[in-house]
């Protein structure tokens, strides 16, 4: 997340960090015993135990999608229905797309 102002100024490095940290989550879900090898000592985790863990998780960081976008206009839309929100919000208008 990044405020507007910067986001507007600096696109192109978001969509380099972006691109960076979804190959690193890759390599990181290809390779769970480097990886808990790597953090084992700074979590005070045994690296076998901490590789069960790592492959469980979930990865995957990219660009928000259509879908995304639209389960949270979906709930964004209950919170004002509901009170919650005091008046509507537009979820599309939030969010920056790659390349912009």
């Amino acid at each position: 997340m990044a405020e507007r102002a910067f986001a507007d100024a600096h696109g192109d490095v978001l969509d380099t960090l972006i691109t960076a940290i979804a190959e690193i989550d890759t390599w990181a879900k290809d390779n769970t015993d480097a990886v808990a090898a790597q953090l084992s000592p700074t979590v005070g985790i045994p690296a076998p135990i901490l590789a069960v863990a790592l492959k469980r998780q979930t990865y995957g960081v990219k660009p928000l999608d259509s879908a995304v976008v639209a389960e949270q206009q979906r709930i964004a839309d209950t919170l004002h229905a509901l009170g919650l929100l005091p008046k509507p919000v537009v979820i599309a208008d939030a969010v920056r797309r790659a390349g912009s």
